[in-house]
């Protein structure tokens, strides 16, 4: 293959994609292409393992910068008299290397340039957006905003992950028995994001701002288990063994554990709230606190409270969930747990006098709203006032 057509590859975004793995279409037909062509297998391979590696490192540094630092050095080697020295052959293959990584450099930073677009920034105040951050079994992280709808985010021991035309994060066994069920995959939420996932037993699972959930690409024949930070709702599958048993899930927090048959709920962890609470919608689950030897069962309606022990009430499920519908709903909300839903779903720190922390509040506002319009509702109220200062929010009197 020569250089002509090596640089058409590099400057092909289709080539790109199936050397990245994130279009299916593009794998496809470029796999296609080396069955019919398998004398290039090896330089393609090597061109594959270039690209991978300059699209890691663009991801490190300024890609901008890498190519016109390469380009410098192309200009400095060609101003030198020193080919004799070495030969004029070996100064040959180092000027097309950087010529080629040049054009690998240029092509990622062409490529960033369109990928990092406004629509990606979450400016000051404005509402979150769904996005997440997802580990790979080999360690490898990938940003879901990046990815297209549709596409195909990563091929991994026999699973291929895809990005589903409505956005979720969808798991497919194509070689079920290739698939281990000790590799972990995790997804984790920033502060201002939200994001759904279709785990690889059908059961789906909906991460607010600020959460993590880890999960393995197979779950067990005898049980499903997984493990969570912040807050998530789940709607669990319900699988039965061939016996016709059902295999229980299990949702793991740092302070407690959740038995799950089949059933929806949520589950709140987050570390600076005072409680875990496990809020059921639908069927039942048996939640135990790791610290005590304790456990209950709760009802439709019903949400356990974890702290140093654990109790069961009764709740409005409608504010306890408002905001899988994309909503704030506060029925008599005090002033400092409301702030702490804000910054989380918002991106902004805080700052609220303690003295104020126990004023309540009523109100229903969609996620949808910009900050400007919880500032409103609150000052409304007469209770207090609030000032944004860059991306601090300050309560006063």
């Amino acid at each position: 293959m020569n250089e002509l057509n090596l640089q058409a590859l590099l400057l092909d975004e289709s080539f790109v994609n199936y050397c990245k793995g994130t279009n299916k279409e593009d794998i496809e037909k470029w796999e296609k292409w080396l069955q019919k062509y398998p004398e290039h297998k090896a330089s393609i391979t090597e061109l594959q393992e270039t690209i991978v590696a300059m699209g890691h490192y663009a991801g490190e540094l300024s890609v901008q910068t890498n190519y016109e630092r390469l380009q410098s050095q192309i200009k400095k080697r060609a101003n030198q008299h020193s080919f004799t020295e070495i030969g004029m052959a070996v100064w040959l293959k180092i000027a097309a290397l950087l010529v080629v990584v040049g054009a690998i450099s240029l092509f990622l930073f062409k490529q960033q340039l369109a990928e990092e677009q406004p629509k990606n920034v979450q400016h000051i105040g404005a509402p979150g957006k769904d996005d997440a951050l997802l580990t790979l079994k080999d360690g490898s992280v990938v940003s879901l905003a990046d990815i297209k709808n549709g596409s195909v985010v990563a091929l991994q021991g026999g699973v291929e992950i895809q990005k589903n035309n409505d956005g979720e994060l969808v798991y497919k066994a194509v070689e079920k028995e290739r698939i281990a069920s000790t590799a972990m995959n995790k997804i984790a939420t920033n502060r201002g994001n939200q994001y759904q996932i279709i785990l690889p037993d059908g059961s789906k699972a909906f991460l607010n701002a600020n959460s993590t959930l880890i999960y393995p690409l197979k779950f067990s024949e005898n049980e499903r288990h997984v493990h969570m930070t912040g807050e998530v709702y789940f709607e669990i599958a319900k699988i039965e063994t061939g016996m016709g048993k059902r295999i229980p899930f299990y949702v793991e927090t740092a302070n407690q554990k959740i038995e799950v048959l089949g059933t929806h709920f949520n589950v709140n962890a987050y570390d600076d709230e005072p409680y875990t609470t496990t809020t059921l919608l639908e069927g039942s689950v048996r939640v135990s606190s790791k610290k005590r030897n304790e456990s209950v069962l709760l009802k439709p309606g019903q949400r356990a409270l974890l702290n140093e022990a654990l109790r069961v009430e009764n709740v409005d499920i409608s504010q306890e969930v408002a905001w899988i519908n994309g909503d704030f709903v506060f029925k008599g909300e005090e002033l400092v747990s409301l702030l702490r839903k804000v910054s989380r779903w918002y991106n902004v720190d805080v700052a609220c006098p303690e003295r104020l922390e126990k004023l309540k509040f009523d109100g229903m506002v969609s996620r949808s709203q910009p900050l400007s319009t919880i500032i409103d509702m609150l000052q409304t109220t007469g209770k207090v006032k609030l000032t944004l200062n860059g991306r601090r929010l300050i309560v006063i009197d």
